[in-house]
């Protein structure tokens, strides 16, 4: 077994079925300059039934370097700032993924593999 010490930050979110387009169009544009800022890993997980939920659910996974989660917190706050003057429009993005989001909870975890 190997354990990381390293923490995952995960995001799980609630959208609406129908926005799952728009949401993917913006996390395309919004998460892979934020990992190359952060220096960290997403995995991305959804789930719907698609003959019955109205609501898709996502896990994002950040495999992050850091061990505590004021490194985790120091690392994004910075990395949010740096992309938002760096990149014309990043903000506004930002708060349009941000709108499509009806339920988000954010947790930490160690990790191993087998």
């Amino acid at each position: 077994m190997n354990y990381v010490n390293a923490l995952n930050l995960i995001a799980t979110l609630k959208i609406k079925r129908e926005q799952e387009k728009k949401f993917i169009e913006l996390s395309n544009i919004i998460f892979p300059p934020l990992a190359r800022e952060t220096g960290w890993k997403l995995t991305s997980l959804w789930t719907s039934n698609e003959q019955t939920d109205e609501i898709t659910h996502i896990q994002n996974q950040w495999q992050t370097n850091e061990e505590t989660t004021e490194q985790v917190e120091s690392i994004l706050t910075q990395a949010m700032e740096n992309l938002t003057q760096s990149i014309d429009g990043y903000q506004q993005q930002l708060e349009m993924l941000d709108e499509l989001i009806i339920e988000e909870t954010l947790h930490y975890a160690n990790s191993y593999t087998i």
